[in-house]
C-alpha cells in the first residue's frame, strides 16, 4: 500500500474511465480539481496537437491551448508504484487504470516552477519501464514541454505489474479494440441494446481498465435481445450520436482525456477531429455485425 498526505495532495481514485469516442462523456465522472476555475472551451477544429516518438515504446503528447489556466500532465505506463513516500506538491492529482495501464495525472496552476516541482515527485515516486506515454496539456511553450519529457527518462520508484480484476456483472460483453471502426459499430449496438432493455431499467457501464474494455449489464442477456437491428431502431441513435459529435467546443479538461485515449490506444493525431467522418461511414450491416459478434 502506499499513502498520501492529505494535508499537501488531494488523491482521487478513479476506476472506470468514461469511453471517449463520439458522446461527450468526458468530465461526467469525477475530476481532479486544482480549484484554478477554468471556464472557456477551445474547438476541436484548431487544435495543435504535437505527437514526438521519442524512443521505441516511450511517446509525448502536447497540446497548446492558448489562454488555458491550468497545465494537466498524465503519464501513463505499465506498472503500479509501491513506494511510500511523504508529499509536498502544490497540486491536484488523480490515478486510474486504461487500456490495461496504470495513470497518473496532476493538475498544476499554469506555473511553470509548479510543474517542475510535480515532476520531480513523478520522476521519484513511479516506476521505470519500457512504454510510457506523457500527456501534457495547457498554455505551453519550449521550457514547459522540456521538463515533461524527463518523464520520458529513467524513473526512480518501485513498482509492480497493474493487475486488473474482472467487476462482477450478470451481462458482460466484449468491445472491439478502442478506435477502430467495428468498436464504433458496437458502441451504437450496445445503444439498440439498452433501448431493447429500457423496460427492465437497466444499469449499462463501460470498464476500460483492462486491454479489452467491455460493457457491464445488471441483468442476463436471453437470446431474444439479440434479433437483428433494424434501420427503424438505429436512426434515433445515429442522429442523437451526430448531433454530440458536430459540438465542435470542448473543454479543458475533456481534451486532455482525449488526448490521453489516443496515447493509451496509440491512435492517430487527428482521431479527436475525425468522429464525424467515421460515424457518417457506419451502416446498418456493420451494426448487426457487431451485434452478431458480441453475442455472450
Amino acid at each position: 500500500m502506499f499513502h498520501f498526505s492529505r494535508r499537501t495532495l488531494w488523491l482521487i481514485i478513479i476506476v472506470t474511465i468514461p469511453l471517449i469516442v463520439v458522446l461527450n462523456r468526458v468530465g461526467q465522472d469525477e475530476t481532479v480539481d486544482s480549484g484554478v476555475p477554468e471556464s472557456r472551451t477551445w474547438s476541436l477544429d484548431e487544435l495543435a496537437i504535437e505527437r514526438d516518438d521519442q524512443s521505441p515504446g516511450r511517446k509525448l503528447w502536447t497540446v497548446d491551448l492558448d489562454q488555458a489556466r491550468q497545465l494537466r500532465l498524465t503519464i501513463t505506463q505499465e506498472q503500479i508504484p509501491t513506494e511510500q513516500l511523504g508529499i509536498a506538491v502544490d497540486a491536484a492529482m488523480g490515478t486510474s487504470r486504461q487500456g490495461g495501464q496504470f495513470q497518473v495525472t496532476v493538475v498544476n496552476p499554469a506555473d511553470t516552477s509548479a510543474l517542475e516541482a510535480s515532476v520531480d515527485f513523478l520522476q521519484t515516486w513511479l516506476p521505470d519501464g519500457d512504454n510510457r506515454a506523457v500527456v501534457l496539456s495547457g498554455k505551453l511553450d519550449g521550457e514547459r514541454i522540456a521538463i515533461a519529457e524527463r518523464l520520458l527518462e529513467p524513473l526512480q520508484g518501485s513498482g509492480m505489474t497493474n493487475q486488473v480484476a474482472p467487476q462482477p456483472s450478470l451481462g458482460r460483453l466484449n468491445s472491439p479494440p478502442m478506435g477502430t471502426s467495428e468498436q464504433l459499430a458496437f458502441l451504437l449496438w450496445v445503444g439498440v441494446l439498452q433501448q431493447r432493455l429500457s423496460g427492465y431499467d437497466p444499469q449499462v457501464r463501460w470498464d476500460h481498465r483492462a486491454n479489452i474494455s467491455q460493457v457491464l449489464i445488471n441483468q442476463t442477456l436471453n437470446p431474444g435481445l439479440f434479433q437483428p437491428v433494424t434501420a427503424e431502431e438505429l436512426e434515433p441513435l445515429r442522429v442523437a450520436y451526430a448531433a454530440s459529435a458536430a459540438q465542435r467546443s470542448r473543454s479543458a479538461e475533456q481534451i486532455h482525456r482525449y488526448l490521453v485515449t489516443s496515447a493509451v490506444y496509440d491512435l492517430p493525431s487527428d482521431f479527436l477531429v475525425s468522429q464525424q467522418q467515421r460515424l457518417s461511414a457506419i451502416t446498418l450491416s456493420d451494426v448487426n455485425a457487431a451485434r452478431a459478434n458480441s453475442r455472450p
